[in-house]
């Protein structure tokens, strides 16, 4: 037997709806929420390593409401043009989602705090969310999350038919995608 949970929501208003896929070059990405850079039980210790050990990443119940109510907020006041949650393998997974199947890529900031970039990227930490904003709505939003007492990060901009990390790697959005598939199907 297996335990399964189901969520059901209610969308009143259907133009209202997005895709994590990017949709133009030059649009700003913020991550909401703290990266701590959480790795045990995660896809890449799994995938990596086979290592399936230790605890899930702890769930701060009071900043996954706000910043998933501020995620909806954004929504609804038509400041995304596309927004991601991050999860199983975390940022890195969760950016190359938002590409995969469009001709729009990313150049994505190493972070200035975290030290361990494996810790950032691959982290599977809760509550946290990837925006794609327009460069005009970019100060509404900013100061919104403020106000709101949301942390965040400006981590890139999109751009066309490249996805890099500055000074890491660097790939086309076609190549990501065959990469993708060839995984898949061969899988």
């Amino acid at each position: 037997p297996t335990p399964v949970i189901g969520g059901v929501g209610l969308i009143k208003d259907l133009s209202k709806i997005l895709s994590h896929s990017f949709k133009k070059d030059n649009s700003h990405l913020l991550l909401i929420g703290k990266t701590f850079g959480h790795l045990e039980l995660s896809c890449f210790l799994r995938e990596n390593y086979s290592l399936i050990d230790g605890k899930p990443p702890e769930i701060n119940f009071i900043n996954e409401r706000n910043n998933g109510e501020a995620v909806l907020n954004l929504i609804d006041n038509n400041h995304l043009l596309s927004v991601h949650d991050v999860s199983n393998g975390g940022l890195i997974t969760s950016l190359v989602e938002m590409t995969i199947g469009t001709k729009i890529g990313a150049k994505i900031s190493k972070p200035k705090k975290l030290s361990n970039l494996i810790e950032y990227f691959f982290g599977e930490d809760q509550s946290r969310y990837i925006l794609e904003i327009d460069h005009t709505k970019l100060e509404k939003v900013e100061k919104f999350l403020k106000t709101s007492g949301i942390y965040y990060e400006n981590i890139g901009i999109t751009q066309k038919e490249i996805f890099e990390i500055e000074g890491e790697m660097k790939i086309k959005t076609n190549d990501l995608f065959k990469l993708n598939n060839e995984w898949y199907n061969n899988y």
